[in-house]
């Protein structure tokens, strides 16, 4: 009877202890945030007349919103430009600034998301989609971008055979089979809110981040509903990718035959190798994942909770012969796909690390114990 009420006890604390933490907590620290002036005056007051952020919704995109929500997108696309710890979206060119809590106050239902099968769409509105474009994307979005997997929505339009200015013409990916179709009020509500999306100020806690002169965020100019659009990264960071997954998938001289133990998708083998996609070293300390793919990596780890006991060479072939370029490449390739979102890795940051291993023994691999910091 004693361990019981022990037990109940142990049970209550644990239950308000959580409550403290997530309720109270959050409300201490967020509930009273409230729009605010990109700048404060000196004494921290709002400066009279100022511009507050961020705005209200129309009521028309308030209505797409609920569209948003009931039609799943949430579980796709996220809503959030990441900070540095956990993957610098602004480099990946959606946003001009990590996203902060005072960017949902107005929100009803914050759709925040958490996973990316799609692109972040919390900037959307800033990328000069046009609004035949979208949708045209909402229709069939194959027939813009051939390789998308989000479902058509073709219930939300009505295919018709004489068409008049409003309506809209989708063009099929081979650009032969042309239909006309008109937008219910449902997919114009859709539209309107996905325009919407648009965290185009600062905040006193935040600021637009600069970007290096060769490394601009890129918005996309759909000029016209045909386009095709086969990347929603800025340029330079495609291509690193591009050439990242060619030493991922290569099985030859410069390649690193990373696909044969962690799959093409980034999934591994169970049991065996452990996956790389959403995987907490994939995404964690760069100079941890650097070592490993100079020097490889021997016994136990665990990774997002699961525990492998293997050996992985160094990539390359032969083992340990990949460049700082072909590392830092393939580095920034399986941080960025697989629903993976961080930070790319530059050729440099891997020169450093190499520098700072001069001496150690070729084929010397690292273990876990050595890769993880002294608590």
């Amino acid at each position: 009877m004693n361990n019981l009420a022990k037990f109940t006890i142990g049970i209550f604390l644990t239950l308000g202890i959580a409550w403290l933490a997530f309720v109270v907590g959050a409300r201490e620290q967020y509930g009273d945030l409230v729009p605010s002036p990109q700048v404060l005056d000196e004494d921290g007051s709002i400066p009279a007349d100022a511009d507050l952020f961020p705005v209200d919704l129309t009521g028309m995109a308030k209505q797409g919103a609920e569209e948003y929500a009931s039609l799943g997108c949430v579980t796709c696309h996220t809503q959030q430009v990441r900070r540095v710890e956990t993957g610098f979206d602004v480099e990946r060119g959606w946003g001009m600034r990590p996203s902060v809590p005072r960017d949902y106050v107005l929100q009803d239902h914050v759709l925040l998301g958490n996973s990316r099968i799609g692109p972040d769409l919390a900037n959307l509105g800033l990328r000069e989609y046009s609004d035949e474009w979208l949708h045209q994307h909402l229709f069939e979005p194959q027939s813009i971008i051939p390789s998308s997997l989000c479902p058509p929505s073709p219930y939300l339009y009505q295919e018709i055979d004489e068409p008049v200015p409003s309506d809209i013409e989708i063009t099929g990916a081979d650009g032969d089979d042309v239909r006309n179709v008109r937008p219910s009020i449902r997919a114009n509500r859709l539209v309107s809110y996905l325009q919407s999306l648009k965290q185009d100020y600062e905040l006193p806690e935040v600021a637009f981040v600069e970007q290096p002169a060769d490394k601009e965020i890129a918005t996309q100019e759909i000029k016209d509903t045909t386009a095709i659009v086969s990347s929603s990264v800025p340029d330079w960071l495609q291509q690193q990718m591009d050439a990242g997954k060619e030493v991922y998938m290569k099985a030859a001289a410069g390649g690193g035959m990373c696909f044969t133990c962690h799959q093409p998708n980034g999934e591994g083998m169970a049991g065996q190798f452990p996956p790389l996609a959403g995987s907490d070293w994939v995404l964690g300390d760069k100079e941890r994942l650097i070592k490993i793919s100079m020097y490889g990596l021997m016994g136990e780890i665990e990774v997002n909770g699961v525990k492998y006991n293997n050996v992985m060479a160094p990539p390359g072939i032969p083992p340990g012969s990949l460049t700082d370029d072909q590392i830092a490449n393939v580095l920034t390739y399986i941080r960025n796909v697989w629903g993976n979102s961080a930070s790319a890795v530059s050729a440099e940051e891997v020169a450093a690390v190499r520098a700072s291993l001069e001496g150690r023994a070729p084929m010397q691999m690292f273990t876990a114990a050595e890769l993880t910091p002294a608590e």
